[in-house]
């Protein structure tokens, strides 16, 4: 009775967490989310496609649950610190007047991302599971005068991940698995609108417009829901005992977000939106493609009680060329920004302690390569750039049947520039920006397992 009730609590607890925290702020390349395990985190994930340390490797790599056992059930909870500023800056409108405001402080707010996983072996060789993930989010958040308004104020991307998986050991040396992605994304996006600039370059101009001014601000808000569908697959090898070798595959999965976009106006955004058409409630939609993710792990025993982990993944981050929405209003231009982003590559190199039958020290360094290829295509929404990570942590062993993870990681990134132009497509109305972004966060991620 005691084991079912814990089993109990676990599972509501951690699916509680899932519905109602807000998995929402990423610190990998892009937007993903890297922060789906505790134990791999303590070793900058080196590794976790090789599995070996609890079932949350099945995220990475579905044929790693072979590895586990019986009956395991896994909670886990990530505790996301950026700091994220702009220095430096400057903004101009296309007619050269001055943007003013201020840099507006950190816009990485925090965040806590959780995820749940089971798994249970219904035959010798044969292993089920499930995964509940927040795999890809975001979230940048500025003051409504900060210099950058017109290139965005609030950005904010959620997913929902349900994934049923299944694997079978083929051989003692070969596991297969695979699973079926369900998921649900939410997204909304806010900016100030330079009314000004926008009635100006009207064709005729609208009377009044001062290019710039704060006064004459506008504010729009878009937002859009949709599900999503998607597979990931696995290969786990075992050439010797002290060995193994995992390869993952995620699939890309393609996001058309439907939804509604509201505008807020000034007194001369009333009168350029009645001679307009525009700037007047809407629907809208936007299509974004997330990203396919290929990982290769593997997991050596140097010694008895030191085992060494490395780790390489790869995504094809290049399906992000543009965002463009587009609104049912016809007199309303679509928004366009022009993203044109390289594929990413992660390489993480880790090593697990054994100090005693019931404690596991690790640590790990990693380094995620950026994938915003220039200056000119870094955006406040999204600034960013390489990370460099540090991590440590411990894993023990409460009981035969319960284990407790946490791991701390520091992530190092270089001052990004970011020159924003209003030449380029779909920037006239947002004006000239510049500045750099300087970033850094902090990760404390924890996780308990139970095992029968």
């Amino acid at each position: 009775m005691k084991k079912q009730s814990g089993v109990f609590m676990l599972v509501s607890a951690v699916l509680a967490g899932v519905l109602f925290l807000l998995p929402s702020t990423g610190w990998s390349a892009g937007f993903a989310i890297r922060e789906q395990s505790a134990s791999a985190q303590s070793s900058a994930y080196a590794g976790v496609s090789a599995g070996g340390d609890d079932i949350s490797s099945i995220f990475f790599n579905p044929a790693t649950m072979t590895l586990y056992e019986g009956i395991n059930i896994s909670g886990q909870l990530a505790w996301i610190v950026p700091d994220i500023e702009l220095k430096d800056a400057s903004a101009s409108t296309t007619f050269g007047n001055p943007i003013t405001g201020s840099t507006s402080g950190n816009i990485g707010p925090q965040a806590l991302v959780p995820a749940f996983y089971a798994s249970w072996q219904v035959l010798p060789d044969w292993f089920i599971g499930l995964s509940f993930n927040a795999p890809f989010g975001l979230t940048t958040s500025a003051d409504s005068g900060w210099i950058g308004r017109y290139h965005g104020l609030g950005s904010r991307l959620r997913t929902y991940n349900l994934e049923p998986m299944i694997a079978w050991k083929a051989t003692p040396w070969l596991s297969l698995g695979g699973g079926v992605q369900v998921q649900y994304s939410d997204a909304r996006l806010t900016s100030a609108i330079d009314l000004g600039t926008v009635g100006t370059s009207n064709v005729p101009p609208v009377p009044g417009g001062m290019p710039g001014d704060p006064s004459q601000d506008g504010f729009a808000a878009v937002e859009g829901d949709d599900w999503s569908y998607g597979f990931s697959l696995g290969v786990l090898l075992t050439p010797r005992n002290d060995t193994r070798i995992g390869i993952g595959y995620r699939s890309a999965m393609d996001v058309d977000l439907e939804g509604e976009a509201e505008f807020g106006l000034s007194a001369y955004g009333e009168i350029l939106s009645l001679l307009s058409g525009a700037l007047q409630p809407t629907g809208g939609s936007a299509s974004i493609t997330l990203p396919e993710m290929v990982t290769l792990g593997i997991k050596h025993d140097v010694a008895p009680d030191w085992t060494f982990g490395a780790e390489v993944a790869w995504t094809r981050w290049s399906r992000f060329d543009r965002l463009v929405v587009e609104f049912d209003n016809p007199s309303q231009p679509d928004e366009l920004t022009l993203e044109e982003w390289d594929d990413g590559v992660f390489v993480a190199l880790g090593v697990t302690y054994r100090a005693s039958d019931r404690l596991r020290l690790r640590t790990g360094v990693a380094y995620d390569q950026g994938v915003v290829p220039s200056p000119e295509r870094r955006t406040p929404r999204i600034p960013d750039s390489d990370r460099y990570w540090l991590s440590f942590g411990a894993g023990y062993d409460i009981n035969e049947s319960m284990t407790f993870d946490a791991a701390y990681t520091h992530i190092f990134s270089p001052d990004a520039r970011m020159n924003l132009q209003a030449s380029d497509p779909g920037n006239e109305a947002r004006g000239n920006l510049s500045g750099t972004f300087t970033s850094s966060a902090d990760i404390l991620n924890t996780s308990l397992t139970m095992k029968f």
